[in-house]
């Protein structure tokens, strides 16, 4: 198995936006892409209004 690294840089995020998939659900989205080297990157995004519960 892979291992998996979380997006930081916003460039990073924003290559993986456009290249790669995602997953959606209700309250999340998943944005992943797979490399050659032996690591996946990672990036999630919440929905607004969960962000603005708390």
């Amino acid at each position: 198995m892979k291992a998996t690294k979380m997006l930081k840089k916003n460039y990073e995020f924003k290559y993986v936006l456009t290249k790669g998939k995602y997953y959606a659900g209700d309250y999340i989205k998943a944005y992943i892409i797979q490399n050659k080297k032996n690591s996946n990157f990672l990036g999630l995004a919440i929905n607004s209004h969960l962000r603005k519960s708390s």
